[in-house]
């Protein structure tokens, strides 16, 4: 992948910016010059998080925006709103980041919990990058952040423990990315797909439940999970760096070896 060096006044587009990872990508690309159009369906904590992002460069324009990524007319707003408040017709950076996490039976658990949970976490990327790609394409380089997970990996959450929703929609994140790297190859040569799995990550949703540390024979019993801050820097200096494939933390390195090391028995 081509490294992406310049960040400063560039355009980048973010979802699921009011906490997290993706309040940290805010910053730390407001630091670095970006001006950014951040996304979120909380709108308090979205402003919250551009006056934070704004006072570290007052200089970078950022411009906040409330709408649900699974709403594919929402979307549609979004984009031309991005294109309004920025008055650009092209952005170099779209980070996919928005998720939520449940639906973890398809057996017993809830239907409209299990289809809002792969609605946001896997629609939502899916129209984003359809929406924006005319914008990215329009730039003179762009790069497509996809924040897939450990769970994009290996769907469960140890012995007994599923996790359906949320991991089918990052395996979809997973497969998407990837096809993307040769798909931009062939017919978008100036745009870059960057695959994001992370582990646990110290963030506002939830922990993963005890059995995660008994996972695979306890093989990341003592994994320590990292922070909103150093994921968000691992992500940016891998866009910077050019490298398309980012694990994040112990676990998820653990998890990607065992399951690449032996597939046929991570869910025995």
């Amino acid at each position: 992948m081509a490294a992406f060096t310049k960040f400063a006044n560039r355009i980048a587009v973010l979802t699921g910016g009011a906490s997290g990872i993706g309040h940290e990508l805010l910053v730390q690309l407001v630091r670095r010059g970006t001006h950014v159009a951040v996304c979120d369906i909380d709108r308090e904590k979205l402003e919250a998080a551009a006056r934070h992002a704004r006072a570290s460069n007052p200089q970078v324009r950022v411009t906040t925006h409330v709408h649900d990524v699974s709403d594919e007319k929402a979307v549609g707003r979004l984009v031309k709103e991005v294109a309004s408040e920025h008055a650009c017709d092209a952005i170099h950076l779209l980070f996919n980041n928005a998720g939520v996490v449940g639906g973890r039976s398809f057996v017993v658990g809830q239907r409209d919990e299990w289809e809002r949970t792969f609605a946001v976490s896997w629609f939502g990327t899916y129209y984003c990058t359809r929406a924006f790609l005319p914008m990215l394409i329009a730039a003179d380089q762009g790069v497509v952040v996809n924040t897939s997970s450990v769970s994009g990996m290996w769907a469960s959450l140890g012995a007994k423990s599923p996790h359906t929703a949320y991991s089918s929609a990052k395996f979809a994140v997973r497969g998407f990315t990837e096809s993307l790297l040769v798909d931009f190859r062939a017919h978008a040569p100036h745009i870059s797909a960057v695959l994001v799995m992370p582990g646990h990550v110290r963030t506002g949703m939830p922990s993963p439940p005890r059995s995660w540390r008994r996972a695979l024979n306890a093989l990341f019993a003592d994994y320590q999970p990292v922070s909103s801050e150093q994921a968000a820097e691992v992500i940016l200096n891998a866009v910077s760096n050019g490298d398309w494939r980012v694990i994040i933390g112990q676990d998820a390195e653990a998890v990607d070896a065992r399951v690449r090391a032996d597939p046929w028995t991570v869910y025995d």
